[in-house]
């Protein structure tokens, strides 16, 4: 698997939270226009790369695309973590951790959860 960038994430991301199989390309390029004032050309050329790198494959019916996923939403983000992990805190969990420490993102549930799940290592 290879990383994509940010806009392409950003395209997978929307199609990954939609419970269809298949989503329209109109449902992405209006997506993608709401949230980010994206152009209808700037969508439909993101939307062909993702197939050219076979995260996505198209459909056509009639004068509608429809995108269908080859990529797993889950098995692309085990990956993302995976590679950050491994380039910016060269596997180690300490220094990741360290790294969180300053930041006020992380809520008393999550310190939680992460106790829970060493202990359970």
């Amino acid at each position: 698997m290879k990383k994509i960038p940010k806009t392409e994430l950003q395209v997978m991301k929307f199609i990954w939270e939609q419970e269809n199989i298949r989503v329209a390309s109109v449902d992405i390029t209006k997506f993608m226009s709401e949230n980010y004032n994206w152009s209808k050309g700037t969508t439909s050329k993101t939307l062909i790369r993702l197939v050219e790198k076979e995260f996505l494959k198209s459909e056509k019916e009639g004068r509608q695309t429809f995108y269908y996923t080859l990529v797993d939403g889950d098995e692309y983000l085990k990956f993302e973590t995976k590679e950050f992990f491994s380039f910016m805190h060269n596997n180690s969990l300490s220094s990741m951790v360290s790294a969180l420490d300053d930041s006020k993102d992380i809520s008393e549930e999550d310190i939680k959860a992460l106790e829970d799940w060493i202990k359970s290592r």
